[in-house]
């Protein structure tokens, strides 16, 4: 092997990695034979207890529910006149009315073979089939029947049972009585003991087990198995009143398990030999386990000693590539030479990486923007224009949280990342303010508007507090179901954030909270809202600036709460944009207008936005070229921040207009047009360049190479690396 380790030129780390990777193949191999040789036996036994009581359950059950239909038919005939008809028989034809009811009643249950109906003081019993005298009936067809009392019977409410040993049968009976307690006689249910049999399960057979089933009084109603020689057992059982958990027949250990019926008290036991096949074989298992453990550890260690000959080989090769990249630097330890390349190229990378995260977060943190100022329709314009961001909503409803910290935080959006990751039930995205340095802000992405959040938020303060020891303020607005209220969402919960002056720091503030006590009997200028419409519908310039006048004049005379103030404030800007979007008029955010801290400050805001607000015709009187729109689309798709939402505000459109007309124009999704430029120009790269693929992707608008490598995938069917391989060897057959 050392001869072989020189030829080979391995380092000193071969033999050391030999023999690291053969003591963790023992650690496994040596605990897991322990372990399972320690409880293998507790195991298998407690397998085998746990069936044999569910079997045994499941007998009583079954014969539970047995006893309980015939006493649904004891209490049928007790409200019938068949044994008033019985008892006053003259003669036999006089009895069939009761025999077909029987019959019928008899026909339901295949349990007991016969039912017997015997009258007080009458001369004849009737049956399923047919009748005859009382005497001749307990004399003669079934004289092991001789211990019949009608007294015991009476007088024990429970069923009394008469054995029939030769034929293996057994009548369970009942008294009869009238509305006055009077005893009208006795049912007998004839049940055959195969049929108790075949209440009991297979398994029990299958593990030799000796069943028996005792009535309350002890005795043994039935029992099952090669051999009947546990009688003198039970019965010193019933004597010490114990049931222990083994008994030992002659040199036979026998491991007893039990059950009793909750109805009746009947008991069900059954008897394992502890030397039964099944147990022995659990010696013939731990031999075999051993056997195969010690084959598993014999070719693990051939595996790894060949394959970490294999696997070495590259690692010389990046030594001396490593050589190459930097010759100033070299050990006799490879590892070192390796690490050393690295990390030169690492710090070379550093600030490229460093560069790109910056921009990826920055355009996140953007779109984000956009959502909670209620650019998009609905987040399906959210996910197609964010969907080469790995920014997706699949839920369609939304709340947004306003975390205030009290303590400063190095670096924020880190800091935002890793609370992220905390939830785990629903997506969540973040926004970092520009101006507001110690807040972040939190859009839970919920499966129901009724989705409990309180609790996930509670968590996160916990474990800030704990882990991070940072205190921190939580303000939650209202769980709504559109994309464009998530803005009002967000303005609640900034509302609810400056309660904190009232409630407290460190505590999570809903906007409900609040709402009932400081905005009640507040009025909302629904009327001149409406005017409002209307004067837009009209599109009369003079009408829409009386109408905003009108707003701006009902919150300079009514004392509204700050909250109220933001909230008309922004539903009037959106509402006058939303009409006259191609003139791009200014106008605050519902992130502005949360640092607003008077009422004051946004009627002024106001009155200077509708001083320059700039009302023109219809803009869907504008013609858009679609040769321009082509144009754009090929000049700004492999930028890694393009946006379809900035290519429909470049022509004036709202994203669902813009989609729209794209598609009606060339029958194609405007987004898979720009995906298709990407891969196209990825394919040029690939077949044409030797670029590594990081720096293809971020050429065609993927900020990392999974996304790309992702994208292409899906599109061509093949990775970039597979790309550029078919792309090579077809250059090579090309003359």
């Amino acid at each position: 092997m050392l001869a072989f380790i020189r030829q080979k030129d391995f380092g000193r780390h071969y033999i050391r990695y030999l023999v690291s990777y053969l003591i963790v193949l023992m650690i496994p191999i040596t605990i897991l034979t322990v372990f399972y040789s320690s409880r293998f036996m507790k195991k298998f036994y407690a397998e085998i207890y746990e069936t044999v009581d569910l079997e045994l359950r499941q007998t009583s059950t079954r014969l539970d529910n047995e006893i309980d239909s015939m006493e649904k038919i004891v209490s049928q005939l007790t409200l019938t006149d068949a044994i008033h008809q019985a008892a006053a028989a003259e003669n036999l034809l006089d009895l069939k009315p009761a025999i077909a009811y029987l019959a019928t009643l008899s026909a339901a249950n295949p349990f007991f073979e016969d039912i017997i109906l015997v009258p007080a003081g009458g001369d004849y019993v009737a049956t399923t089939a047919t009748t005859c005298a009382t005497d001749y009936f307990f004399s003669r067809m079934y004289p092991e029947a001789a211990s019949f009392s009608e007294e015991l019977i009476r007088t024990t409410p429970a069923p009394v049972l008469f054995f029939l040993p030769e034929q293996e049968k057994m009548f369970f009976s009942w008294p009869l009585y009238t509305d006055y307690q009077k005893y009208n006689g006795a049912v007998l249910f004839l049940v055959n003991q195969d049929s108790l049999r075949q209440l009991t399960s297979d398994k029990l057979q299958a593990y030799q087990a000796q069943t028996y089933i005792l009535d309350d009084s002890g005795s043994v109603v039935m029992t099952m198995g090669d051999a009947d020689v546990m009688r003198p057992a039970l019965s010193g059982f019933f004597q010490s009143g114990q049931i222990p958990p083994s008994v030992s027949i002659g040199d036979t250990r026998y491991i007893l398990r039990t059950s009793a019926s909750y109805e009746n008290g009947w008991l069900y036991c059954a008897f394992l030999p502890d030397s039964q096949t099944t147990f022995s074989q659990v010696s013939s298992i731990m031999r075999d386990y051993l056997l195969a453990m010690a084959i598993i550890l014999f070719l693990s260690s051939l595996a790894i000693y060949f394959l970490q000959k294999a696997n070495y080989d590259p690692i010389r090769r990046l030594r001396n590539k490593a050589k190459e990249i930097s010759p100033e630097i070299s050990s006799k330890n490879e590892l070192s030479d390796i690490s050393n390349a690295l990390d030169y190229l690492s710090t070379e990378n550093t600030v490229l990486s460093t560069k790109l995260e910056s921009s990826l977060s920055a355009v996140k943190n953007e779109r984000i923007y956009r959502l909670l100022r209620g650019s998009y329709a609905d987040r399906t314009d959210f996910n197609m224009d964010c969907s080469e961001l790995d920014l997706f909503l699949p839920n369609p409803c939304f709340t947004v949280a306003v975390l205030l910290l009290h303590t400063p935080v190095t670096d924020l959006d880190v800091f935002a990342d890793d609370i992220k990751k905390q939830f785990e039930r629903f997506p969540v995205y973040y926004y970092l303010h520009t101006f507001h340095s110690n807040q972040v802000i939190f859009l839970l992405n919920l499966p129901e508007q009724s989705f409990p959040t309180a609790k996930e938020l509670q968590k996160l303060q916990t474990m800030l507090s704990k882990k991070k020891g940072l205190v921190c303020t939580i303000g939650t607005g209202s769980v709504i179901d559109s994309a464009e209220q998530i803005p009002q969402s967000y303005m609640e919960a900034a509302s609810a954030l400056d309660y904190r002056f009232v409630k407290g720091n460190g505590t999570i503030i809903d906007f409900s909270e609040i709402q009932t006590s400081q905005y009640s009997g507040i009025v909302y200028p629904h009327q001149e809202f409406e005017v409002l419409r209307s004067a837009l519908a009209s599109r009369s310039e003079s009408n829409i600036r009386a109408a905003i006048q009108d707003i701006i004049r009902f919150m300079e005379d009514n004392s509204l709460p700050l909250y109220l103030a933001r909230s008309i404030c922004f539903d009037l800007i959106r509402l006058v944009n939303a009409q006259f979007r191609s003139q791009r008029n200014a106008g605050s955010s519902p992130i502005e207008l949360s640092g607003m801290e008077t009422a004051g400050e946004i009627i002024e805001m106001l009155q200077n936005w509708s001083s320059q607000l700039a009302i023109l015709p219809d803009p869907a009187s504008k013609k858009v070229d679609m040769n321009e729109v082509a144009e754009y689309l090929k000049a700004n798709c492999l930028r890694c921040d393009f946006s379809v939402y900035e290519a429909a505000e470049h022509f004036d459109m709202t994203l669902p207009a813009f989609s729209k007309f794209y598609k009606e124009q060339t029958g194609q999704n405007v987004m898979d047009y720009t995906i298709s430029l990407r891969i196209q120009k990825a394919k040029e790269l690939l077949a044409s360049s030797d670029l590594p693929l990081k720096e293809i992707s971020e050429q065609v608008g993927y900020y990392n190479v999974s996304s790309f490598t992702r994208r292409f995938k899906l599109n061509q069917g093949v990775t970039p690396g597979e790309y550029r391989k078919i792309a090579a060897e077809s250059r090579k057959e090309s003359p």
